[in-house]
């Protein structure tokens, strides 16, 4: 897994290409890239995007999942879609799961 942390975010959509099978488009200063999650919930994808900072590339994924590619990609461009706060990519890469082929989620009712 790449932990460079002068990863950029033409970079970053390069390697989450690689390592998650994502489409990214690149944007002015931003990348966006929309993932398959079919082995964490099966029939969606996810959206996330990784934009360059001062300090440092930041991952923000979408909160929810999508049930087609053009339902990510709109969310990515609309400005009111909720997401997770934003990450530094070295925090991110840490914790996530999207690149994990083998990662399973379980539903818990409470």
């Amino acid at each position: 897994m790449a932990k460079t942390s002068k990863m950029n975010a033409k970079q970053f959509g390069l390697w989450i290409e690689e390592q998650a099978g994502a489409q990214c488009r690149q944007g002015k200063g931003r990348t966006d890239c929309v993932i398959n999650i079919d082995h964490i919930e099966p029939g969606k994808v996810a959206a996330l995007y990784a934009v360059d900072s001062p300090t440092g590339l930041l991952v923000v994924e979408l909160a929810d999942s999508f049930a087609s590619e053009a339902a990510a990609w709109q969310a990515l461009q609309d400005e009111s879609s909720p997401a997770h706060p934003p990450r530094f990519y070295k925090e991110w890469v840490d914790e996530q799961y999207l690149t994990d082929k083998t990662a399973h989620v379980e539903r818990f009712q409470i």
